[in-house]
């Protein structure tokens, strides 16, 4: 059975969402556009997407003529999460919304995780897996490399949260090695720093990842870890470092 998951996105370039389609796409996510809400008509009125995402203000489309045209008795659409991307003057008016069509709405200047975190919701997506393990951080500064070696607290196939490195603003890229439990060698690529973390609702002081590529079968066997059946959590509380 496909899992793949359909995306409209309606209206001009949403910056924030820009960012987040590439790793939608790793995440088996298919995504359509359309540049005006009457471009979208058909498109809805044809076929069911499993997620539609706008952005407010938009000149091209009315909020509450988009409602009731996913809303309609006759639309496929009907039952889709429907998501708006506001700008922060408007996201008290959009909010008005919530629960009357409208499923989500995430401010334009809100942290790329948090986005990321109300598609993977709306979408039904398996949410980022606990885990600590050991990850190693390089980055080059100067002439050299710095290297941290600290943990990670939950990860998925687009992200990770990751304790320590406060020093790493939002924006730094960096290279990483982690290791899964029970597996060698350490899964490696690049991520990019999106945030930092809330320690008070997080519990944790660190920070956000996005990643942004993996090396070689990286992806494979992180999707394949994520996918399989949780494990005891004994064997998934305690950072493992093999040399």
């Amino acid at each position: 059975m496909s899992t793949t998951r359909r995306l409209l996105v309606i209206g001009e370039r949403i910056e924030p969402l820009e960012r987040v389609l590439p790793l939608l796409r790793r995440a088996d996510v298919v995504s359509q556009r359309a540049f005006s809400l009457d471009n979208a008509r058909p498109l809805m009125s044809g076929e069911r997407f499993d997620l539609i995402i706008t952005h407010y203000p938009d000149i091209t489309i009315s909020l509450a003529e988009l409602v009731a045209t996913v809303r309609s008795e006759s639309s496929p659409c009907r039952t889709s999460g429907l998501l708006v991307v506001a700008e922060r003057s408007e996201v008290e008016e959009v909010g008005a919304l919530m629960g009357r069509g409208v499923n989500r709405v995430v401010a334009a200047t809100a942290p790329v995780d948090r986005l990321l975190d109300a598609i993977a919701d709306l979408l039904a997506v398996k949410p980022r897996r606990f885990l600590r393990s050991v990850i190693q951080l390089d980055i080059w500064v100067g002439f050299g490399v710095k290297r941290i070696l600290t943990v990670t607290e939950n990860v998925s196939i687009t992200g990770m949260l990751v304790r320590g490195g406060r020093e790493f603003a939002p924006g730094t890229r960096l290279h990483f090695e982690l290791l899964l439990p029970h597996q060698t060698p350490a899964i490696r690529g690049d991520l990019v720093v999106v945030r930092q973390s809330d320690r008070v609702r997080e519990g944790v002081e660190g920070f956000g990842a996005r990643v942004l590529a993996f090396i070689g079968d990286g992806e494979a066997r992180l999707r394949a870890f994520l996918d399989a059946p949780t494990a005891d959590p004994a064997d998934e509380s305690e950072p493992t470092l093999r040399l």
